[in-house]
């Protein structure tokens, strides 16, 4: 993920809460630029954070169905050519699945390719800055914060689902709450980055009103000395009268 971020040079000048690292550069209008950019980036990660949301919501959907289709009392009630229909259904419903999942991006990243997986090679992670600058501790990792596997209905097991049985109906539903339970997981890791995140937006609000505040600190300076000055003058005028 190809997060813009701008550097200068600068020095600490302390930490917000969350222990993201805030510099004062030397360049008050680059310190300003850097934040803002920090605020963009936490949008776009807010961004396909409900992108994945929405793709999970969709998931339990389809997979909601396909536990009505292979449930064991089903199949007991069913004639042959019943289930055969039926069969034809789960299969139309996992191309579904997989076609839907194929679609799921964000600023043209597949999300649920397995890209964003933990299990990608730790030179192919992809990471949000989220801090005046690009230093560790104002990154976060996504492959390590969401970990989102690849779905399909291959990886999710899905492949041998059948209402002609029983049995088999029984070994389904195993199965469709496994793959629930992956989905779960994936919505709440992304549930705690997205709470994460909302704590970080308000620190970098507050950090641009500080900064916008220490902007101002100069010219109200300057001004009081000048104004102290024009007084010591007037008294000074005053004593020689």
């Amino acid at each position: 993920m190809n997060q813009k971020t701008i550097s200068g040079t600068g020095y600490k000048v302390g930490d917000v809460e969350s222990g993201l690292e805030f510099l004062k550069f030397n360049n008050p209008a680059t310190n300003l630029k850097n934040l803002d950019q920090a605020i963009h980036n936490v949008s776009f990660g807010m961004e396909l954070i409900s992108v994945v949301g929405n793709a999970c919501g969709e998931i339990e959907v389809i997979l909601s169905q396909l536990k009505q289709w292979v449930s064991p009392g089903l199949a007991s009630n069913l004639e042959n050519s019943q289930k055969a229909q039926l069969d034809v259904k789960i299969s139309l419903k996992l191309r579904e699945l997989d076609q839907m999942a194929e679609t799921f991006n964000h600023n043209r990243q597949k999300l649920l390719d397995g890209s964003l997986s933990i299990s990608v090679k730790t030179e192919m992670h992809s990471y949000l800055v989220v801090g005046a600058n690009s230093s560790p501790e104002n990154r976060i990792n996504l492959n390590t914060s969401l970990n989102i596997p690849p779905i399909t209905a291959k990886t999710l097991g899905l492949g041998a689902l059948t209402p002609h049985s029983p049995e088999k109906g029984s070994k389904g539903l195993m199965v469709l709450e496994n793959a629930l339970a992956i989905i779960n997981r994936l919505q709440q890791r992304s549930g705690a980055l997205e709470t994460h995140l909302q704590e970080i937006q308000r620190n970098l609000a507050i950090a641009i009103e500080n900064q916008h505040a220490a902007n101002s600190a100069p010219g109200s300076y300057t001004q009081a000395r000048e104004f102290l000055r024009v007084a010591s003058n007037l008294i000074k005028m005053g004593k020689r009268e």
